[in-house]
């Protein structure tokens, strides 16, 4: 993007229209309606554990990712 310089406010170019609010909310209003067709995104468990061994931790993972696949679960 280049770059330009003005010797006064006057010289500036007129700023460019903004867009219709309406068009916004148009915008939002279809975005909302496929991201509420894609489904929710699954949420990691809260808080913060601990575990003994890499393994142990991964066996959690497996068993977390296994409940989300499963139907019914969320």
């Amino acid at each position: 993007m280049p770059v330009h310089k003005f010797r006064g406010v006057e010289d500036l170019p007129p700023p460019r229209p903004a867009g219709s609010a309406l068009r916004g909310l148009a915008a939002a209003c279809e975005l909302s309606e496929l991201t509420a067709g894609i489904g929710r995104s699954p949420r990691a468990p809260r808080g913060v554990r601990r575990f003994r061994s890499i393994e142990e931790a991964d066996a959690h993972r497996r068993t977390w990712e296994r409940g989300l696949a499963e139907p019914g679960s969320g």
